[in-house]
């Protein structure tokens, strides 16, 4: 298999605040983004960021600091977060039989998980990174109190990547647009075309950075002593930051 990954990168990150994309903002000296790519060092052969217009020069700018072992290339994503993931699908095509799609603000997750999302695809079309939901979930009825409170056993919290054969998520995604889905995830176009999708277990450390409590959250995870998931880059490479 020739493992691809698409990370959607064009999102302004509204419910963070401030005027740079949290993506390019730099979590303990790197930029969020490249921590996401540094993850899929050694495990990938291609990478794809679907950006949108107003962002595609300072993401250049920023790959422009780095350097690492696969091709990096840029394209214009859409409207939405789905119809970004489908055009980085059809850049990668031509040099990929499996995609991992990430978000590009989870700079901590595991290569283990991602390994395991690969080797998932071997058997299973599509796969979707996830953790067991540990705690009790309510349903709300419409007066603000608890309708119903729903059993937890079979309740999975999804991660990224989440994986598809491309050929397969090609034709789904195409089919989403041409039915007008609108899908919460990767995962559930692969399952709105039919599609079994397998779960592969994730990592609590594995956070979206949404709000300023995620981002200390990742601050605690990572001290100088244990990041070493950088591949090889200048000693320039993020100290134009916060000029983006």
């Amino acid at each position: 298999m020739r493992p691809g990954l698409v990370i959607p990168a064009a999102g302004r990150g509204t419910r963070f605040g401030g005027p740079v994309p949290k993506q390019l903002l730099p979590l303990n000296g790197r930029a969020v983004l490249l921590r996401s790519l540094d993850a899929f060092v050694g495990l990938i052969d291609h990478a794809v960021l679907a950006v949108s217009d107003d962002l595609r020069s300072d993401i250049e700018k920023l790959l422009a600091t780095a350097t690492y072992p696969f091709p990096i290339d840029v394209v214009i994503g859409g409207d939405t977060r789905q119809a970004s993931v489908h055009a980085g699908l059809r850049a990668l095509a031509p040099f990929c039989d499996i995609a991992l799609i990430h978000d590009a603000v989870r700079p901590l997750v595991p290569p283990s998980c991602i390994a395991a999302c690969i080797d998932a695809l071997g058997e299973h079309p599509a796969a979707v990174v996830a953790i067991p939901c540990s705690a009790t979930v309510k349903r709300a009825a419409s007066d603000g109190t608890v309708d119903t409170t729903i059993p937890r056993d079979a309740l999975w919290l999804a991660q990224t990547p989440q994986g598809l054969r491309l050929p397969l998520g090609l034709a789904a995604f195409a089919q989403a647009e041409a039915n007008g889905w609108v899908c919460s995830d990767d995962a559930q176009v692969m399952e709105k075309a039919g599609h079994k999708v397998a779960i592969v277990p994730g990592d609590a450390r594995n956070l979206k950075l949404t709000t300023p409590d995620d981002w200390a959250v990742a601050e605690a995870l990572i001290s100088p002593m244990s990041d070493v998931r950088r591949p090889m880059s200048s000693e320039t490479a993020d100290s134009d930051l916060c000029g983006l």
